[in-house]
């Protein structure tokens, strides 16, 4: 497949600036200008993590309302996240909420740029032309304004998960530590060990337990077997909710509808076993399609890719604020397929991209404004499920592809 067009490098920058022009100034508004200008509420930071901050202060329980409340869905002042976050913001606890809010509007900001920068690096990026797409991309979609709109921790993940990506690349060990105190922090990428444990990259993999055990270990170890025994087997169970884009809320919703606007909480032991089942058959089919460990640092970087774009299958629950972390697989595949013309991998990061984004994005506007067709809500309930085995699948293909164009470049070649 060939588009003439865009062969032609100066159609090119003309088309990017006029894409990007509006898209800087938009986000420029939302993510900045608005939140420290005109004030923020940052719903989920200040809500759910300053909340349970201030507990730990002094001497309480963080997980206090997943006693009373339940915690069988992450959202809402439940506190559900391990307790590194909320000891770390100690210090902060008792700060003015406004220069509190700014602050952390700016952090998040910084992360995404520390993110932008590593990845730029890693994959050696000479081509400007390139690299204003892959900023474009990133600040456009929308789980990266969602997280600063709610304050979440997402970007902070990113912004370590790209120094993994950098030293994963390069084949160096240090990266671990970042890896190990992002799951540390919050556990949605540790289907990354499994990569450090089949590629045996066994110092990266010392680091990443040191640092991530290490956290644990200070961070008031007095609540944390409830969580690793209380907590994290709720919210494993995983939620229906719509809001949740990962194979076992379709499952759960296609098993108990209730679950869909939250009107029964918790999911049925079947889903839960289909759930767990899926996850098991996306990592097998993820480590099948990789083989072996790649010499090259192109190999590497897909090998990084299609295992951050499996963690969504994985999980029992992918919120959309989540999924901002398949930045790094997305911008890993868009730099493979533009130096190759693979439009086919284009193609399918592109779908994701769109179905996350502005798809999830539509859904939301018809549930606030009152639509009532329950048919189509639950369809497009769906999109941003698709978008991620999109973005999987995308990343699976070109690892087919790349291993096929240098079948001599893997540690099991001849």
């Amino acid at each position: 497949m060939r588009l003439p067009a865009l062969a032609n490098r100066r159609f090119r920058g003309l088309l990017l600036i006029w894409a990007g022009i509006p898209i800087v100034l938009l986000y420029l508004w939302q993510a900045v200008v608005q939140p420290l200008a005109f004030g923020a509420y940052l719903g989920d930071f200040q809500e759910s993590y300053m909340r349970a901050a201030g507990r730990l202060a002094v001497g309480r329980d963080p997980y206090d309302l997943c006693q009373t409340m339940g915690c069988l869905e992450p959202t809402g002042p439940q506190y559900v996240t391990p307790l590194p976050l909320a000891w770390l913001l100690q210090p902060v606890v008792g700060v003015d909420s406004h220069v509190l809010a700014a602050s952390a509007v700016i952090l998040l900001n910084a992360a995404l740029a520390v993110f932008l920068f590593l990845v730029m690096r890693a994959l050696k990026m000479d081509d400007w032309q390139l690299g204003v797409l892959m900023v474009l991309m990133a600040i456009a979609f929308e789980p990266t304004i969602a997280n600063i709109v709610e304050g979440q921790i997402n970007l902070i993940l990113l912004a370590l998960s790209g120094v993994w990506l950098l030293t994963w690349i390069a084949d160096r060990w240090w990266g671990g530590a970042a890896i190990g105190v992002a799951v540390a922090l919050k556990l949605i990428q540790a289907p990354v060990g499994l990569l450090l444990l089949w590629a045996r990259r066994w110092c990266m993999l010392a680091a990443a337990a040191t640092a991530g055990l290490g956290l644990w270990l200070v961070a008031a170890p007095q609540y944390l077997f409830e969580y690793v025994f209380k907590v994290v087997p709720a919210i494993g169970q995983g939620t229906g909710l719509f809001e949740n884009h990962s194979p076992g809320g379709t499952v759960a919703r296609l098993l108990a509808p209730d679950t869909f606007f939250g009107a029964t909480r918790g999911t049925p032991v079947a889903a839960r076993i289909i759930t767990t089942a899926i996850a098991l058959a996306a990592l097998a089919v993820t480590f099948a399609v990789l083989r072996s460990p790649s010499r090259t640092a192109t190999g590497r970087g897909l090998e990084a890719a299609a295992v951050v774009a499996v963690t969504p299958i994985v999980a029992s629950y992918s919120w959309g604020t989540h999924l901002v972390l398949l930045l790094l697989p997305m911008l890993v595949l868009v730099a493979w397929a533009v130096r190759r013309s693979d439009w086919r991998v284009l193609g399918l990061v592109a779908l994701g991209w769109a179905l996350i984004g502005p798809g999830h994005h539509t859904f939301q506007t018809l549930l606030v404004s009152g639509y009532s067709n329950l048919v189509v809500l639950r369809l497009m309930a769906e999109l941003g499920v698709v978008g991620v085995f999109a973005v999987w699948g995308a990343s699976l293909l070109a690892v087919r592809r790349e291993r096929l164009e240098n079948p001599t470049n893997s540690e099991a070649a001849p």
